[in-house]
């Protein structure tokens, strides 16, 4: 079976490395985006199923990388996994209306995050 891919886009560096190894220990194949604008030119050549998304980040946010995702019809499928320090009812707003499958606060379980992911790619393939 040919592993799942997921794009970490986050610049905390401790939390990339632990994304990327529990990721990674769950048979994924993974690889990381510092910004919103390494997400851009990152997904195309790694095609991701999945996009751990964080908010705020400089260049180019999460909220526009989402938007600009999901005006791309390549990427329509891909599930983007919101992340953010903010728990405020208008960020979600944002992100929902940007087109997150999902919305995390920070500080969060890990194991509940994977779980979270897999539940999603089961649903996209129409397991459940």
């Amino acid at each position: 079976m040919e592993k799942h891919r997921v794009l970490i886009v986050e610049d905390e560096a401790p939390l990339v490395s632990l994304l990327v190894r529990t990721f990674s220990e769950e048979g994924f194949e993974v690889a990381t985006a510092g910004d919103g604008i390494d997400c851009m030119n990152k997904v195309a050549t790694f095609l991701p199923d999945v996009i751990i998304m964080d908010i705020m980040m400089p260049k180019l946010d999460g909220i526009d990388a989402t938007r600009l995702l999901r005006w791309n019809r390549e990427y329509a499928d891909t599930l983007i996994v919101a992340l953010s320090a903010r728990s405020d009812h208008e960020i979600r707003e944002q992100m929902r209306k940007a087109g997150a499958d999902l919305y995390m606060t920070k500080p969060f379980v890990i194991s509940h995050l994977v779980g979270r992911v897999k539940e999603l790619l089961e649903v996209r393939a129409g397991l459940h």
